[in-house]
């Protein structure tokens, strides 16, 4: 019970973050890399407080698959972003169906294991899902995003399996993973950091008093929560079910999505009921390759 309360916790948190994020975004006109970055900064440092009793100390920035969830992390924020500008969170969260037969990929060619037979009918059903949801998109857009979200899928991918074996996300301790998540989220704005300065853009622009403050409260209520609800379920669910899990992303952020266009945070709607009607059919392909018990044979 307590695997699933975490994993659906965490799930819920990235919904309201997305949408949280595209509501500031579109009618704030906010800088997204500045609002971005302070909300890693804002969001790090806060775990990093919470979890100072439990650190390990300077040798947890020492350890170099901890950059390179760092790293990941970056480019998978960076491609998702540029998607959410594009098209709706519910239907990023249905072409994010991806996700799981890519891990899938990456874990029978990693770890010589390969889905039960039942579990590719499940794989099948979700590129179904995601081939029909691209051929919806505007036709300029479909390959611009199903690429987007191609990359942004063997990102997650990599960063998932990566965290599953991270030991310091091994940590029984709250103040452990506390702690371990704000240094990913610390070096993960490093990160940003460099990149922008390598691009020879200007740091600086455009900052504004609510951009500011909107970004260190999402950092700190949503960022944080998310990116330490997401290491947590990962280490307990493990990268596939967790991936597994994501495909309840898109229910939770058309429900919070409709909910703001109701209130009028934002303005139009790209919902249609086309799109729940595949949602739903992903979630289906998911439960599949869910309960053929996520079996695995040597890989021949």
């Amino acid at each position: 019970m307590q695997i699933i309360t975490i994993t659906v916790s965490a799930i819920i948190s990235w919904a309201l973050l997305s949408v949280v994020s595209r509501i500031l975004l579109v009618n704030f006109d906010l800088d997204p890399w500045m609002f971005s970055f302070l909300q890693l900064v804002s969001g790090g440092l806060t775990l990093l407080l919470i979890g100072y009793r439990g650190a390990g100390g300077a040798n947890s920035f020492a350890r170099p698959s901890t950059w390179v969830l760092g790293a990941l992390r970056v480019l998978s924020a960076a491609l998702y972003t540029a998607v959410l500008a594009i098209i709706s969170v519910l239907e990023t969260g249905i072409i994010s169906a991806l996700n799981l037969p890519v891990v899938a990929v990456f874990v029978w060619v990693l770890h010589k294991q390969r889905p039960a037979a039942i579990a590719w009918v499940g794989h099948a059903i979700l590129l179904v899902v995601v081939t029909v949801m691209a051929r919806r998109i505007e036709s300029d857009l479909q390959l611009t995003v199903l690429g987007l979200m191609g990359l942004n899928a063997m990102c997650l991918a990599a960063m998932n399996l990566i965290a599953e074996q991270h030991p310091e996300n091994k940590t029984a301790t709250l103040s452990g993973r506390a702690w371990f998540t704000g240094v990913v989220l610390a070096i993960t704005a490093a990160m940003f950091l460099c990149l922008r300065i390598l691009q020879g853009q200007e740091i600086l622009t455009q900052i504004t008093i609510p951009l500011i403050l909107s970004s260190v409260i999402v950092g700190v209520l949503l960022r944080a929560p998310s990116m330490f609800l997401a290491f947590w379920a990962v280490s307990t669910a493990g990268a596939q079910g967790y991936t597994a899990a994501i495909s309840l992303l898109p229910l939770f952020g058309m429900v919070f999505e409709q909910a703001a266009v109701a209130v009028g945070l934002l303005d139009t709607s790209r919902f249609h009921v086309e799109s729940l009607y595949l949602a739903l059919v992903a979630l289906a392909g998911t439960l599949l390759i869910w309960f053929s018990g996520q079996a695995f044979v040597p890989k021949k």
